[in-house]
């Protein structure tokens, strides 16, 4: 059986301080989105952990991005204009007027350069702000698309362990935890990688394709109990874990969270983002789903406001 102190002894303080387990989404809503400095800022804020993407490159090295694309958060296009993709859509901005979608936050077009990091680069990031503030910090990964890597013949999570493998983390125990939207390849790396390192399962709807996972099965009871050998925990939209009315307001809980508890898995909804609400509506939603709900703790843009 695999060992779960660390996770468990971390859940347990964050009952004692009467708050839950704070997850920084992509580092921090303040600075451009995976980049170091954000994941510092996360980590001076006092988020538990520290969440970022990583795809693979053409010549194999972990990139710390959300899009399989450049086009969307770099200025790829600018660099090389004659290959600039058509068929990326840019989700941070307006498409009509290419304004932010979240107006309020660090200017896209702000003259600062910010650059993309590499996985290695941003563990070794964590071990030396860990060190230098003596503040336990810990960092989820989530792989993007291994689908979409494997149609290139990429192993993306053989990769993500193998680079984990040279820092020495491969227990339960160790500072780290891997996510994905495909739930079997959570199954590879339990079962045919061998893995150790605890395991999340993001969960959304079916019709957004974020993967052939049937993520209707999985957040049924039975889904649920077929996960009990592989992973540790749940990061599902948070919609689904409550129920709205067509006008936004929340009518009750789902099962998810029970059936999840049932089985000690830790529920992580995602994304919580203070910008689309006022501050007290945001503020009544996350007590909502901390004293109501029941969660564990929230993936967040804000972990500030959380905290």
């Amino acid at each position: 059986m695999l060992s779960f102190l660390l996770f468990l002894y971390i859940f347990e303080i964050c009952q004692c301080l009467q708050r839950p387990i704070v997850i920084a989404h992509r580092g921090t809503a303040y600075l451009p989105e995976l980049t170091l400095a954000s994941q510092s800022m996360a980590h001076a804020y006092g988020a538990d952990i520290i969440e970022i993407d990583v795809c693979l490159s053409r010549d194999n090295q972990l990139i710390v991005i959300h899009d399989i694309h450049l086009d969307g958060i770099t200025n790829v296009s600018d660099i090389f204009p004659n290959r600039n993709r058509s068929d990326v859509l840019n989700h941070r901005v307006q498409p009509l007027n290419g304004t932010q979608v979240y107006p309020l936050r660090f200017p896209s077009k702000s003259k600062v350069r910010f650059y993309l990091s590499t996985l290695n680069e941003t563990i070794e990031l964590l071990f030396g702000l860990n060190r230098a503030t003596g503040r336990q910090r810990q960092l989820l990964i989530e792989i993007k698309k291994p689908e979409y890597h494997s149609k290139y013949n990429k192993s993306i999570s053989s990769i993500v362990l193998a680079t984990l493998n040279a820092y020495n983390l491969t227990r339960s125990s160790d500072p780290i935890i891997v996510q994905t939207f495909y739930i079997e390849e959570l199954m590879y790396i339990r079962k045919k990688l061998g893995s150790q390192l605890r395991l999340l399962a993001l969960m959304t709807w079916n019709y957004i394709q974020e993967s052939s996972s049937d993520y209707n099965f999985y957040r049924s009871e039975e889904g649920i109990r077929n996960l009990s050998k592989i992973i540790q925990g749940l990061a599902p939209n948070h919609q689904l874990v409550v129920n709205y009315d067509p006008n936004g307001a929340i009518t009750g809980t789902t099962n998810l969270t029970k059936w999840a508890h049932q089985y000690n898995f830790s529920v992580y909804p995602f994304t919580f983002r203070q910008d689309l609400f006022s501050s007290n509506s945001f503020e009544e939603l996350v007590k909502y789903f901390w004293h109501t709900v029941q969660v564990d703790g929230f993936i967040t843009d804000h972990p500030d406001v959380i905290l």
